[in-house]
């Protein structure tokens, strides 16, 4: 799978990139996080200028988010319209979402764009049905996105031709990262459900 693309990228650059990044953001895995960190490489051989790639890295992936918040905002909740009973239930959790939105959004989108990664489009889903106010989404998310594509362009630049080597690393960090947001998210609803007991 890697090397298929990598032969991709290598053919189209950075609008096949473009493409995985902007579907990635949706939730769906693309591989764009690897070709970021081997575009960060192939700058360090002189195939690329690092500065236009981070520019143009952190307008995509940027861009993404927007149009996933977008797509829950709007096709989300005519979705929703069309289920009745699913939208009954899901009314209550998206209520908390915005509540929980309003008092920790900014910095729930801004960690989950590079430190939490793994958890980018569930809030992207979250603040786009829930409401959030696009300005703070978008502004948290491209401040986010600016450490995410240094530190992934950064990460390849500095490793070069020996890039693969970190790429199991990261993969690994990113999954405890999310088991353990999402471990701390079970056990506070099993303490709040206990005291309401």
């Amino acid at each position: 799978m890697t090397q298929v693309l990598m032969e991709y990228f290598k053919e189209y650059n950075i609008w096949f990139l473009g493409i995985l990044l902007l579907v990635q953001s949706t939730g769906i895995p693309t591989g764009g996080t690897l070709l970021v960190i081997a575009s960060g490489a192939f700058s360090y051989a002189g195939e690329f200028n690092i500065f236009i790639l981070f520019i143009e890295v952190w307008i995509l992936i940027s861009f993404g988010d927007w149009g996933s918040y977008m797509i829950w905002k709007f096709i989300g909740h005519r979705v929703l319209n069309k289920f009745p009973k699913v939208k009954r239930y899901m009314e209550p959790k998206i209520l908390k979402s915005h509540k929980y939105l309003e008092q920790h959004g900014r910095g729930a989108v801004f960690l989950t764009r590079f430190l939490i990664s793994p958890m980018g489009p569930f809030v992207n889903a979250a603040a786009g049905i829930a409401d959030y106010k696009m300005s703070y989404f978008i502004l948290f998310a491209i401040l986010g996105e600016f450490l995410w594509s240094f530190i992934y362009l950064g990460l390849g630049y500095w490793f070069g031709d020996s890039w693969e080597s970190i790429v199991p690393i990261i993969t690994q960090v990113s999954e405890i990262l999310a088991g353990l947001i999402i471990l701390g998210i079970i056990i506070h609803l099993f303490i709040k459900t206990l005291k309401k007991k």
